[in-house]
């Protein structure tokens, strides 16, 4: 191959390190204790710093050290510093010298950062508040290497960033030694030092352009396309972030990818009357307070149906508007980069808008409602998030025949009014001191019917709900079993429950203060519940108890007092405690509550 050549193809390579080094972290650290078995994690990239950074901040407070952030001059100065050295990677098959510059100053870049880098976490630790409520010495974290702070170790190294630029340096001097080993070590004629300069300025020319055109390629199709027709794409990758006005059919084949390089809103969503399908939305921005999107949308009458949004902050963020559909789509924000996840599908001041059928995975609540009216969250299936389903300040919302499961709360209902909870399957919430099937909290009307509530420690938690006369909250036709407590109720809790099977459960109701509301209902229009607790006859056989229900605290009194006692449940001594319960007025307790009318067989509604 021909020095020349080999300098060229030299100079191209380093330069795509120095421009990938813009996209990966230069810099990572992980700070572990007995608190944080998986550690809190910080990666610094040129222009921002992403990770755990809340918590962080958090701790630094109680010690007094100034929060974290990524340091204004220093990211305003990092896209200079990258084109300055993607210019000399270039220019270095011009001449020997531009090579020697170029591979100096791809070796200096790294350890200028990671100097300033120990600069600055000196600062961070010698500027402690001494009024903190934790009072530390200075210390100084180790930019590399293993420090020790408190019960706290933090490890720190460089990461993929740093090694490309390193990798770039090495490539350069390998490139100029190979090109003086197939050519005499004399200065270039005149016709072959023309001919580098100009391949040079073909690549400097070209590596923008390239970049631009690639970025601007299908917002450019977008922008040229008339109202009210339909942009195809077929298959690719595609660069964002990416803006669509409506009203206007943006409709992926072939699976394309739109990849919002870390950036804001991968893509956004304006106007009326927009219909987007068919693509994977991928690399939002993960900073906090830009409350970044893969999906971000405003106005009215929009689709977005069958996508795949993953790795972002938001997964569909939708900030007003009317009959918005959002259906089909699968939605992962993840944690990458170590950064907290946003909501899945987010509705804030909305109206009529539908919500069916998504798959939602990894977020922080899978589908939020907040300040929106006629909302109607349908088919859904939402696993591994905080909190399933969640509504606040939301009125006249429907939740009908989802899957909820496997989160930290199924279904958190909060001072809202006018909600519907239909046909919905919620179970195996199990973790977590707030590990509730479903938790109604100051909410106005309310009906809950047919839905299956299992396997949570807690089915359901109300507190606060119907929230003020004259609202009702009626739940009938619910099957809750299988859950450590099926009902767990404050004394506010106003509750008609009917026609429900409540069976299997460690505890069917607890009380959570010295009593339950005595405005509860346990029966309506001659109808009570199906408990498996209960020891009645049907004597006439018309479906109904002859003997009313009562649920007893005994045994609960003894579990609240001593959980361990748990472990005797349904063996020999609970029977003894209940019989004796029964047999001698003196270990009799009063009722915690009376179902008049329980029902002999197990109703059949709700989702299979």
């Amino acid at each position: 191959m021909k020095p020349l050549v080999i300098r060229i193809a030299a100079a191209a390579v380093a330069a795509g390190l120095v421009g990938l080094s813009t996209v990966l972290p230069l810099w990572s650290m992980t700070m572990r204790a007995p608190q944080y078995p998986k550690g809190l994690h910080l990666h610094a990239y040129g222009t921002t710093m992403v990770g755990d950074l809340r918590e962080l901040n958090i701790l630094n407070h109680y010690i007094g050290m100034p929060p974290i952030e990524a340091p204004a001059f220093e990211t305003a100065v990092f896209p200079i510093g990258i084109c300055v050295l993607v210019a000399l990677c270039l220019l270095a098959p011009v001449n020997r010298w531009l090579q020697r510059g170029a591979v100096f100053a791809t070796v200096s870049a790294p350890l200028i950062i990671l100097m300033d880098l120990q600069w600055r976490l000196y600062l961070f630790g010698h500027s402690l508040d001494p009024h903190a409520p934790i009072r530390l010495k200075p210390f100084t974290p180790l930019v590399l290497g293993t420090s020790r702070m408190g019960n706290f170790e933090s490890i720190s190294m460089v990461s993929t960033g740093t090694l490309c630029l390193l990798g770039a340096a090495v490539i350069l001097a390998m490139g100029g030694r190979l090109s003086r080993q197939g050519q005499a070590s004399l200065p270039l004629e005149p016709s072959r030092r023309r001919r580098a300069i100009a391949a040079a300025a073909v690549l400097l020319a070209l590596l923008p352009s390239a970049a631009s055109s690639q970025t601007r390629a299908l917002q450019t199709r977008i922008d040229a396309a008339t109202a009210g027709s339909t942009v195809t794409v077929d298959g690719g990758t595609h660069h964002g972030p990416i803006v669509i006005r409506g009203p206007l059919a943006v409709i992926g084949i072939n699976n394309p990818v739109i990849d919002g390089g870390g950036i804001g809103s991968v893509v956004t969503i304006e106007g009326n009357d927009v219909l987007f399908r068919g693509f994977a939305v991928r690399n939002s921005g993960r900073q906090v307070t830009e409350e970044a999107a893969g999906i971000k949308v405003t106005g009215n009458r929009h689709t977005i149906e069958a996508n795949v949004v993953q790795d972002v902050y938001f997964g569909i963020h939708i900030g007003g508007g009317d009959g918005i559909v959002v259906e089909r789509n699968q939605i992962a924000p993840g944690q990458t980069h170590g950064a907290r996840p946003g909501h899945g599908i987010s509705v804030w001041h909305t109206r009529d808008t539908r919500i069916r059928q998504n798959r939602v995975t990894d977020a922080r609540d899978g589908i939020y409602l907040s300040f929106a009216d006629r909302i109607v969250v349908s088919g859904n299936e939402v696993t591994h998030c905080r909190y399933g389903l969640h509504s606040m300040s939301s009125r006249d919302a429907t939740f009908t025949a989802n899957v909820v499961k496997h989160n930290l709360l199924g279904a958190a209902l909060m001072t809202s009014d006018r909600l519907v909870l239909r046909d919905n399957r919620i179970e195996q919430h199990r973790t977590g001191s707030a590990a509730y099937g479903v938790l109604l909290k100051d909410v106005g009307d309310l009906v809950a019917e047919g839905n299956w509530i299992l396997s949570n420690r807690v089915g359901i938690f109300a507190e606060a709900v119907a929230s003020r006369p004259p609202r009702k909250a009626v739940l009938t036709g619910n099957v809750i079993a299988g859950n450590e407590v099926g009902l767990a109720m404050q004394s506010n809790a106003l509750l008609t429950l009917t026609e429900n099977r409540i069976a299997e459960n460690l505890t069917d109701v607890r009380a959570l203060g010295r009593q339950l509301a005595p405005a509860s209902t346990w029966s309506k229009d001659g109808r009570g519940n199906s408990w498996s607790e209960y020891r009645g006859y049907d004597a006439d056989g018309d479906g109904i108890g002859d003997l009313p229900h009562r649920v007893d605290t005994t045994m609960d009194a003894l579990l609240a007092r001593n959980p361990l006692a748990q472990a005797f449940l349904y063996t020999p001594a609970h029977l003894a405690l209940e019989t004796a319960a029964r047999m001698f007025p003196l270990y009799r307790r009063p009722p915690l509550l009376v179902d008049e009318r329980p029902l002999m067989r197990m109703p059949q509604r709700g989702p299979r």
